[in-house]
């Protein structure tokens, strides 16, 4: 959607592209906008999500093919996940990257931990159980009445063989921080301060190994900023790219 330099979007976790759609409307007036539905998710639910290195690989195939190889590539949560190991393997041909939400660290033992319990609770109670307690975690408490009833809709879609391919993957991953320090390139670091997913010292930490890091945070938001602050998230969005078309 749109015209100009190239932005790609790699949603999260039991979420597909229509996460990215308030922001890009806003964004396809100046940019050309990629929204991917991961393997496993969205209209690509026939397909089997893999590891998170055979994902990258996905993406890569298809930013080749769409002749977007050069693009500023995006991850929220798990799509950052994917976007780290993007860096690891494809990192020379990106012109920025940004992680909103997410990280480029593996998950710390007790998330892992965590993460294989939640596969064992939906293996015994199904996935109607599981994204009673998923939902709920996705934004500030202040915005969950308003939209708890539009983001059910969109999670409770995902196939319960790919919540726990997502598990896994995400569980097994390596971190990445490494790919950070390589990277010449401008790198977003998009926070919310009620987002109970990630600490601010991983994310302070993970930014002073760029070269070159923009650390943004919304204050009011948890952990999906382009649902619950949509005209706050593409301000911040939009002063990154400024910047980087300005390199």
């Amino acid at each position: 959607m749109g015209t100009g330099p190239h932005l790609c979007f790699l949603h999260g976790f039991c979420e597909s592209s229509i996460i990215w759609s308030k922001l890009i409307e806003q964004l396809s007036h100046e940019y050309t906008c990629i929204a991917i539905d991961l393997p496993g998710f969205g209209k690509s639910d026939h397909l089997k999500f893999g590891s998170i290195s055979e994902m990258a690989n996905a993406v890569h195939d298809l930013l080749n093919h769409e002749k977007a190889l050069t693009c500023m590539l995006f991850g929220h949560s798990m799509g950052g996940y994917i976007l780290a190991e993007y860096l690891h393997k494809y990192g020379h041909e990106l012109n920025a990257a940004g992680f909103i939400h997410s990280t480029a660290l593996e998950d710390r033992e007790t998330k892992k931990s965590n993460r294989q319990k939640t596969i064992d609770f939906i293996k015994i109670n199904g996935t109607d159980e599981f994204f009673k307690l998923f939902v709920p975690s996705l934004v500030a408490p202040e915005h969950l009445a308003s939209l708890k009833d539009e983001l059910t809709a969109l999670i409770c879609k995902t196939k319960t063989e790919s919540i726990l391919d997502g598990l896994k993957a995400m569980m097994q991953r390596p971190s990445r921080v490494e790919s950070l320090e390589a990277f010449t390139k401008p790198i977003l670091f998009l926070k919310g301060g009620r987002d109970q997913h990630y600490t601010d010292n991983e994310t302070y930490l993970q930014a002073s190994k760029c070269q070159i890091a923009q650390i943004s945070e919304i204050k009011h938001v948890g952990h999906l900023s382009m649902y619950e602050d949509a005209d706050n998230c593409y301000r911040e969005f939009n002063t990154f790219l400024m910047f980087v078309q300005s390199f």
